[in-house]
């Protein structure tokens, strides 16, 4: 009987950790997917292929349209992802109100962010009138948070880009070593 409890929690063992494994790092793909694979299996509207290591598509995320970026290592394989929001607004604290928004979602989905950061080029002065939003547009802060799980880094950052405020979520693989192409490092290593 102890025999059979313990075979059962190595089971559960195995059994959880190929659950933890089949969740997805970005959208429907895993790190070190190939780009064929992402060329062939994302169903949003493909806008660009940049040589073969970038695809841009276009979408929605929480009814905001973005193009969805997919950046690929010198061996074919998945290393980041992002969003970037494409809708422009008059009132540029409406882009803080986005960045809130989307943090709180992934605040929720992965916890409190390991760094939550406003960076100011020049600190306002006394009385200064300048919303959180138009400080942006200006160029004078951005704002940017992190988060850290097993297999990824994740930010979201609002910053000014081409004289306009832009939200971008960035999905980054924390660690390359399983996409480095094997054959070649074996190869490498006869050199060696």
């Amino acid at each position: 009987m102890k025999h059979i409890k313990i075979i059962a929690l190595i089971c559960l063992g195995f059994i959880q950790n190929a659950v933890a494994q089949a969740k997805p790092d970005f959208r429907n793909f895993n790190w070190g997917d190939s780009f064929q694979k992402v060329l062939s299996g994302e169903s949003a509207q493909y806008i660009l292929k940049d040589n073969d290591d970038m695809l841009q598509y276009k979408d929605q995320l929480g009814g905001f349209d973005c193009d969805v970026m997919y950046a690929f290592n010198e061996n074919d394989k998945l290393v980041s992802g992002n969003y970037r929001f494409t809708k422009k607004y008059m009132n540029m604290q409406l882009y803080v109100q986005d960045y809130n928004s989307f943090k709180a979602l992934l605040t929720q989905k992965y916890g409190n962010p390991g760094l939550d950061q406003q960076n100011w080029s020049s600190k306002p002065g006394a009385g200064s009138s300048e919303s959180v939003g138009q400080a942006i547009a200006n160029g004078n802060l951005s704002l940017r948070a992190e988060w850290v799980t097993n297999r990824s880094i994740i930010e979201i950052m609002l910053s000014r880009v081409a004289s306009q405020p832009l939200l971008q979520i960035y999905y980054t693989a924390k660690t390359l070593n399983e996409m480095e192409n094997k054959a070649l490092m074996q190869k490498a290593l006869i050199k060696l």
